[in-house]
């Protein structure tokens, strides 16, 4: 099968298993055959096969700082893992291979694949717009969590406006906090509320607390924070008011003196919305919405774009906006007839 740019469409895909293929490069999943895998970031949808492919590899690829969120996270040091700064491109057999960061986790990355012939490859994993380069290709593989026309969000300003004015009026109401989210937007909003000199101080678990070690580790500054397993962790849960950072999965006992916060890209149109006595959801998100997908293709300008069907989103609703809006040709990829749900659950409901 050709192409507009004149590859082998087969070698630029995405599997059933959720591989990203870039020609000999394979990103976020394991394909047989590839001996050269990239870990764009830490979460889990974006690890899938690691474990094989660390046994097939002759290379592991990621960031510096996603490294050090693997092994915390997961436990994983390849041995063959090599880890170039961004914007530093690395040769493998006769492909050309650039990182370039991501505005969605710490250490996350694009993936920008250049063959002997100069044509070029990219891979925006997940991104926030905002703070995201767009990349010159000829090929474009791109995220479709919010890939329907119907996710829109406020701007990332409004949001981070109105969730530190939240977070101070609950204060002020001398209630204490837990913030739910996923790993990396917890640490932003703890380094979104010590910048505005919210000074209570903040709790983690154990894991929270470990990745928030990494993002200090990094310049990132998170304010005073606390293991909630530490003596001090403890004395503050016992006495003092204080912000709670928690995975949606270990949601903690929550006292009838405690506002919850859920942090989710679900939460569309306002910045946030009151779901309960003292519970909110707030659209903030590592992602991009609908009109910044379009406006990154827009810049990115390749001959064709591939969405990813993999993973949760609209990707063929996406493909289908992407031609009718800007007259370039695009595909969901693997070919499912459906767009695949995702919803998140707070307290019994589905965001």
């Amino acid at each position: 099968m050709g192409s507009k740019c004149g590859v082998d469409l087969m070698s630029i895909t995405i599997t059933n298993s959720g591989a990203i293929v870039l020609n000999k490069v394979v990103c976020d999943g394991y394909l047989p055959g590839h001996r050269i895998r990239v870990i764009t970031h830490v979460h889990s949808d974006h690890l899938w096969g690691l474990e094989d492919s660390i046994r097939d590899s002759d290379l592991i690829c990621t960031t510096p700082a996603t490294k050090d969120l693997l092994e915390v996270m997961r436990g994983i040091y390849p041995p063959q893992i090599i880890t170039p700064n961004y914007k530093v491109p690395f040769s493998y057999e006769e492909d050309t291979i650039t990182l370039f960061p991501t505005q969605h986790i710490l250490g996350s990355a694009q993936v920008l694949v250049e063959n002997p012939m100069g044509e070029r490859y990219v891979y925006s994993s997940d991104f926030r717009y905002e703070q995201t380069q767009a990349i010159k290709c000829d090929i474009l593989v791109l995220d479709a969590t919010y890939g329907h026309p119907s996710c829109i969000r406020p701007s990332f300003s409004k949001v981070k406006d109105e969730l530190t004015n939240l977070v101070q009026s609950e204060l002020e109401s001398q209630n204490s906090i837990i913030i739910l989210g996923f790993y990396g937007k917890l640490q932003e909003v703890m380094n979104l509320l010590h910048e505005t000199k919210i000074e209570v101080p903040f709790i983690n678990p154990p894991k929270v607390y470990s990745i928030s070690k990494i993002y200090e580790k990094y310049g990132i500054a998170l304010g005073g924070f606390y293991s909630s397993l530490s003596e001090m962790g403890r004395k503050v849960l016992r006495s003092q008011q204080y912000i709670g950072f928690y995975h949606p999965s270990f949601r903690p006992k929550v006292s009838k003196n405690s506002t919850c916060i859920f942090l989710t890209g679900w939460q569309f149109g306002l910045p946030y919305k009151k779901i309960g006595l003292r519970e909110y959801v707030v659209s903030l998100s590592g992602h991009s919405d609908f009109n910044q997908l379009i406006s990154y293709v827009k810049k990115c300008n390749p001959k064709l774009v591939i969405t990813d069907n993999a993973r949760p989103g609209s990707a063929p609703k996406l493909a289908e906006e992407i031609t009718a809006r800007l007259g370039i040709e695009a595909k969901p990829e693997p070919s499912q007839n459906e767009d695949r749900k995702q919803h998140y659950t707070i307290v019994g409901k589905k965001f």
